[in-house]
């Protein structure tokens, strides 16, 4: 089973950071190497990144995110994605209130990722994919985060 420091290292190390700019064909090389996983372990990305975006859904990075940007749920969200492809340290420094620059970008293509490789590997739509993960990373998830 995968674990947060495997999802963290594959985040970080398997995307085409040289294709910055269109982040579909940057998390290309991700949704591919997953795609040769076990459903097990596709599961477990989707897994881990809704309980990591969970973690850091709270009313105190949304107000710091207003600060930086004008936010919605979506764009708060896809801000909240940043802090997943930029490794281990830099997650914990979002979480812990020390990194800003966050605020001001997005990457929801990271969203995505677990879906397009399951439908890859099984030949049909990413809309078909069975998996629900137990925690919802949708803004306002984290209702003791919100207190």
């Amino acid at each position: 089973m995968m674990t947060r420091d495997e999802f963290f290292t594959l985040c970080n190390d398997v995307p085409d950071w040289d294709k910055s700019g269109d982040d579909e064909l940057v998390v290309k090389p991700l949704v591919e190497y997953l795609s040769k996983l076990p459903d097990e372990d596709i599961f477990a990305f989707e897994d881990i990144m809704a309980e990591l975006l969970y973690e850091i859904d709270t009313k105190q990075n949304f107000d710091t995110a207003l600060k930086y940007d004008t936010h919605n749920d979506d764009t708060f969200l896809y801000s909240r994605c940043i802090a997943l492809v930029n490794g281990k340290n830099y997650f914990d420094n979002v979480k812990n209130g020390k990194i800003k620059e966050i605020w001001g970008m997005e990457f929801e293509a990271i969203l995505y990722v677990a879906r397009e490789a399951w439908a890859i590997k099984h030949g049909t739509s990413a809309g078909d994919f069975p998996h629900i993960s137990h925690m919802s990373y949708e803004t306002g998830s984290n209702k003791e985060g919100w207190k």
